[in-house]
């Protein structure tokens, strides 16, 4: 599935509250598309615990919450769920800048669940498509923008030739 379909299966959610990481992270699961016998209190302690470990702040504001291994729950579909913060929040980033923005990915396979997580970082790499997210573009304009990435295989700064990149 391209990654503009696994959002709309997990959701583009605006002005997520919190003042910390942890109040951002309890907003976050709560709004995971999970069938209702997961234990989001259980997911929500293991994404701390990892968070406790390292930052999952990748940089210029976004961070992408995952636990040590990847996240394999129950469900049908795989799915990417994003988070635009209604404040920045400081998250222990790399490039110490404080997050606005949370992807978090859901797969029924690990295989997939790493697949999924190498596409997001591939069309994170894209300018436009951060400054979509730090001005809070519309969903449907987040959506546009990796539809023409994920069919172009080019973010802008880097492309990837047809050859490598199986569809």
């Amino acid at each position: 599935m391209a990654l503009a379909e696994l959002l709309r299966e997990g959701g583009i959610f605006e002005d997520v509250s919190g003042a910390t990481k942890s109040q951002v992270l309890a907003q976050f699961v709560e709004r995971l598309p999970l069938p209702p016998e997961q234990d989001r209190k259980f997911l929500l302690d293991v994404l701390e615990a990892r968070e406790a470990l390292g930052s999952t702040g990748i940089g210029d504001g976004i961070a992408i919450p995952h636990v040590r291994n990847p996240i394999v729950l129950h469900v049908a579909r795989p799915f990417v769920t994003l988070c635009l913060l209604e404040h920045p929040v400081e998250f222990g980033a790399v490039d110490g800048k404080p997050v606005d923005t949370l992807f978090l990915v859901v797969s029924p396979t690990v295989p997939m669940h790493l697949r999924i997580l190498a596409r997001l970082g591939f069309v994170l790499r894209d300018e436009t498509l951060r400054s979509l997210l730090r001005r809070r573009a519309s969903a449907a304009e987040i959506l546009d923008r990796l539809d023409f990435i994920e069919t172009t295989r080019n973010t802008g700064s880097f492309k990837i030739p047809v050859s490598e990149h199986p569809r």
